[in-house]
């Protein structure tokens, strides 16, 4: 058996170590997330257009070559335009819930981080007291 010792390193050194290593990966892969979300967001739209534009453009072709009047009474339009309206609408106030809720979300993790940072302020003053009461005693 060999007497010689393993070398020791600070367990908080490590853990500080360990989480900075992981925290700068963290950081460098969540913008590619967003990037590739944001592609992703960006071709589902273009298809969904392509789509939508291809299936009227082929109808409409249709429909005119067998000669079929495409012509909508006015409270048939209404409707459609009322109900685009109303989509949009739709849209607008979802994007404001989750906008809305992304900011208190964001708000509620400052607060938790301000809370951590005050418990550990606390924790730190608690430790000194009982050291500084254990150090006189002895």
């Amino acid at each position: 058996m060999s007497n010689t010792k393993e070398p020791t390193r600070d367990i908080f050194a490590e853990a500080r170590h360990s989480f900075e290593k992981i925290n700068s990966n963290v950081e460098k892969v969540i913008p590619q997330y967003l990037q590739s979300f944001t592609n992703l967001q960006q071709e589902y739209l273009a298809a969904w257009t392509n789509f939508v534009s291809t299936a009227i453009s082929s109808q409409q072709e249709f429909v005119h070559k067998i000669g079929i009047d495409t012509r909508a009474p006015e409270a048939t339009v209404k409707v459609i335009q009322d109900t685009t309206d109303e989509v949009v609408k739709a849209i607008d106030v979802q994007n404001k819930v989750v906008t809305t809720s992304l900011d208190a979300t964001r708000q509620n993790v400052k607060a938790a981080n301000a809370t951590f940072s005050s418990l550990a302020e606390l924790n730190h003053n608690i430790v000194n007291s009982w050291i500084s009461t254990w150090n006189r005693k002895n």
